[in-house]
């Protein structure tokens, strides 16, 4: 059996300036119809920022779908489709955190949550962040504490279940338990 579904319609049923959001009929692989609801997404960038005393940088702020504090790496969408991943994080990186890094290395790039969204987003780990005199300010709806951890700190606030986030779960689970050599 192929794993393919194929569309036959499609109806877009809104549209934003960051995604849009479909209802597609498609024909599945035992010949039966469905519908499929998702959301095309022009991607994103996440980074982890580690400072040169080693203290990961991390984000809270308050995210509304889940009516509560959420505990993350800094990232954002892309400002245009094809805009470069790399300009992306270190935009995101010094606007929420007001740090900067010249040793920035690509992670991964992963989607956020395949069943329902095309995001991918890029994910890369800033070493040896500095922080700035005059950062640029970020987004005028954002409001954001940073939070400076060291390695023992973090591997609490995951094991503890204290960070839900699943790009800030996937770059932290790497670095802190992966074969890195860090």
């Amino acid at each position: 059996m192929k794993l393919i579904e194929k569309k036959l319609d499609s109806k877009k049923l809104y549209e934003c300036f960051f995604m849009t959001l479909y209802e597609d009929k498609v024909l599945l692989p035992n010949d039966k119809t469905s519908t499929r609801i998702y959301i095309k997404h022009d991607g994103a960038s996440a980074v982890l920022p580690i400072t040169k005393e080693g203290k990961l940088v991390l984000i809270k702020q308050y995210r509304y779908p889940i009516s509560g504090v959420s505990i993350e790496i800094p990232a954002g969408k892309k400002d245009e489709k094809h805009e470069d991943g790399l300009v992306c994080a270190l935009r995101e990186l010094e606007e929420e955190t007001g740090y900067t890094s010249n040793n920035v290395v690509k992670f991964q790039d992963f989607h956020s949550c395949v069943g329902y969204s095309s995001e991918m987003i890029e994910l890369f780990i800033a070493h040896d962040c500095v922080k700035l005199e005059n950062p640029k300010s970020g987004d005028d709806d954002e409001f954001i504490e940073l939070l400076e951890v060291t390695k023992t700190e973090a591997k609490t606030l995951v094991n503890s279940g204290k960070i839900t986030d699943s790009k800030t779960l996937a770059v932290l689970l790497y670095y802190l338990y992966g074969d890195n050599n860090e």
